[in-house]
């Protein structure tokens, strides 16, 4: 389940996801994905609290940057 778009979310916050996808904001989409993976190779080595917290940083960014994927197909059915 994405926390992004969970079948609850308004057209006004689908726009804005799909916006996301905009040219201007390829660096934010690409910094958002660094992140991401950078996250990932820390799980490898992370341990108890800290693993838990990566793992949850790592849902919220993977949620996010499906969500952008997914907007414009999502908003398109909201129509």
């Amino acid at each position: 389940m994405n926390i992004f778009l969970d079948g609850k979310s308004d057209r006004k916050a689908v726009a804005t996801l799909a916006r996301c996808k905009h040219p201007e904001n390829e660096g934010l989409l690409l910094l958002f994905k660094q992140i991401l993976e950078e996250t990932k190779l820390s799980l490898i080595e992370a341990d108890g609290d800290h693993f838990r917290r990566l793992q949850g940083r790592a849902k919220v960014l993977h949620d996010f940057l499906e969500a952008v994927e997914k907007a414009p197909s999502t908003l398109e059915r909201m129509r």
